[in-house]
């Protein structure tokens, strides 16, 4: 955890937006102590003193911020510790909000720049909004999720849970060749049931989880239909259904693991190309700017 792994997930996220306002706030007074003293006017003019001197720091300081894609690329280097590079990343980040507020004089000017400055914006929320998501969701998975698996190869587990509810069916409505004189477990009308819920539900949700619109994705809806089924099949039958139970509760677990991985990581299909979209875009700010300065 970046924020000090011995809080509480509250005092964690209460510590980000606490410093998230808190140094945004410091950026301001400064500038506004600035005016009181007459260093410079209000609001501060981005080709002003002041302005040039927080853009060239923001500037400075975005530049760092993405120096941490060719640390990932060369994750292999010994290039300093991971968690300190994520420290320094997120500290920096919190840092340039004020700065670039003060360097825009806290408004938008022409075209060019107000695209970049909402980047910017974008990219620090959805920073800030990643944080708190990995401060909360591991903890929440950790609780609710005892039989957590590797989110990529929940479907090849899926497909290993759909053959063993195939083979337990399979034994139920049939008897092994050196049993040619014994009755299947479930026979007739309820072992054609059987197998059509095996076929048309379970198997299908065992694979493909809640993308496989089956009502066994549902608890209630579950429940209720192992239930008929558990009355109905012999009681010799009934720990067979109540294994088939145990499977797709597993799976309906993976589903909601499946939804608090895709929410702990999807704030990165935001961050990071808006991210280097910024970047590019603060590059030719800064070149413009140069001309006519």
């Amino acid at each position: 955890m970046l924020v000090g792994k011995n809080r509480s997930v509250r005092g964690r996220i209460g510590a980000i937006v606490f410093a998230s306002i808190g140094v945004t706030l410091a950026g301001v007074l400064f500038a506004a102590a600035g005016n009181a003293v007459g260093l410079w006017t209000w609001p501060p003019q981005p080709s002003g003193p002041l302005g040039v001197a927080c853009g060239v720091i923001g500037g400075l300081i975005v530049f760092f911020e993405m120096l941490i894609l060719p640390r990932k690329w060369y994750r292999g280097k010994r290039l300093g510790r991971t968690r300190l590079w994520m420290q320094a990343h997120v500290w920096a980040g919190l840092i340039c909000l004020p700065v670039i507020l003060v360097h825009a004089g806290f408004g938008f000017g022409g075209p060019l720049t107000t695209v970049t400055l909402v980047l910017f914006l974008l990219v620090t929320f959805s920073g800030i909004w990643g944080l708190v998501m990995q401060q909360w969701l591991p903890q929440k998975m950790l609780e609710e999720i005892p039989g957590e698996s590797i989110a990529a190869q929940l479907d090849r587990l899926g497909g290993s849970l759909a053959d063993e509810a195939v083979r337990s069916v399979t034994a139920l409505i049939t008897v092994r060749p050196e049993e040619e004189a014994a009755e299947p477990v479930v026979s007739g009308s309820l072992a054609a049931e059987l197998v059509a819920f095996r076929d048309a539900h379970l198997v299908p949700y065992l694979q493909e989880g809640a993308r496989s619109k089956s009502p066994l994705a549902m608890p209630a809806e579950a429940e209720q239909r192992f239930a008929r089924l558990r009355e109905a099949v012999p009681p010799a039958a009934r720990p067979t259904l109540d294994r088939l139970q145990e499977l797709a509760e597993l799976r309906r677990r993976w589903d909601k693991q499946g939804q608090l991985h895709f929410w702990l990581h999807n704030w990165l299909l935001l961050h990071l190309p808006l991210s280097v979209a910024m970047s590019a875009l603060m590059v030719l700010h800064a070149v413009r700017a140069m001309k006519f300065w």
